[in-house]
């Protein structure tokens, strides 16, 4: 009996060892190191107006620096006040060249030519849209006041006022209508609504900017010296739901 005792007290006490060395031994790996992650985050800021980054991405030398080539075209063409671009205290919503030239069967996947159509046939070029209702359509693209991720409420939708005049989207102009994805609807008062939404629609998109509920944004929360810029690639409807 003692001796089952001292054998059972000595399988203890080496299994105890064991696990302590075990235990030693996770602590103590020749190649383990200690680790100290860094937090480490995009710098939202382009340390100049809404403007010359504008300027600095349509009229670069390479594809990248050229996105908003066709939009800064629509600008020059429609004769808006380029001042407006410079002004403090404002959120823009800039047109990636898509947001403008893209057609395509699924009609709700398209930028402005296939949007606003021109008597009934998809838009070709800027100088098929009457320069009134493109300054218009461009002023409803710039927002008095600054709204974006760090500003923007959650989930609840916030109307806020643009620089469109009101009664500029209380109708159409003769020849142009939206197509049937977009249905025209007056808004008198020239408003938009601008939300974070709550979830992650894809890989790439987290919890986005939100235009008029139906057109999220593709790049959001770019810091310019005057205000914020949303960048899209796809049609913004003028619709106020």
């Amino acid at each position: 009996m003692k001796f089952r005792n001292l054998l059972t007290a000595t399988m203890l006490t080496a299994v105890c060892a064991a696990a302590l060395s075990s235990l030693t031994g996770c602590k103590k790996l020749a190649l383990q190191k200690d680790y100290s992650r860094v937090m480490d985050t995009v710098d939202a800021h382009v340390n100049m107006s809404a403007w010359d980054y504008l300027k600095k991405r349509a009229l670069g030398t390479v594809s990248s620096d050229q996105i908003w080539k066709t939009f800064y075209d629509a600008i020059l063409y429609s004769e808006i006040d380029t001042l407006e671009y410079t002004k403090p205290n404002r959120t823009y919503i800039f047109l990636n060249t898509e947001a403008i030239t893209r057609t395509n069967n699924n009609l709700a996947d398209v930028g402005i030519y296939a949007a606003i159509q021109v008597n009934g046939k998809n838009g070709t070029k800027l100088t098929d849209y009457p320069k009134a209702f493109l300054k218009n359509y461009l002023s409803y693209l710039i927002i008095d006041g600054v709204y974006n991720h760090y500003t923007l409420p959650p989930a609840n939708p916030l109307e806020v006022k643009t620089l469109a005049p009101a009664g500029s989207f209380s109708s159409l102009p003769a020849g142009l209508t939206y197509n049937s994805s977009y249905p025209f609807y007056p808004n008198n008062d020239s408003k938009m609504k601008l939300k974070v939404l709550n979830s992650s629609p894809s890989n790439t998109s987290d919890y986005p900017i939100v235009i008029n509920e139906s057109r999220n944004v593709r790049t959001s929360s770019i810091l310019a010296t005057n205000g914020t810029i949303h960048a899209v690639d796809r049609f913004v409807t003028t619709v106020n739901p």
